[in-house]
């Protein structure tokens, strides 16, 4: 064997060495990522029902006092009744638009 044989057979093994290297690299980055994108869904999965579920709740309440189910109520009362309405049907919209851009990012 000569010695640009040698040469040239000690270069493939390092070229072989380093796409070993990177494979390896290269994989560990991914299961990284992979994890933390998982992680970061399933935290915002939590999120958004322990979110919602009490939205329900309040939207309910809420519309049965302004339907006066237990009683009457003054103009203040209504009012401010009201103002609790509407915020919380911002609070819904805004989460189902969080949703609404996961899932896109998620390709569905």
């Amino acid at each position: 064997m000569t010695q640009n044989d040698k040469n040239s057979l000690s270069f493939e093994v390092d070229k072989t060495r380093e796409l070993e290297q990177e494979k390896i690299i290269f994989k560990e980055l991914y299961e990284y990522l992979d994890y933390h994108e998982k992680f970061s869904e399933k935290i915002f999965d939590a999120m958004s029902h322990e979110l919602r579920t009490p939205t329900v709740t309040i939207k309910a309440y809420t519309a049965m006092l302004l339907d006066g189910k237990f009683g009457d109520l003054t103009i203040q009362q209504k009012e401010k009744l009201e103002r609790i309405k509407e915020n919380t049907d911002l609070l819904v919209d805004a989460i189902f638009s969080l949703l609404y851009v996961k899932d896109k990012r998620a390709g569905l």
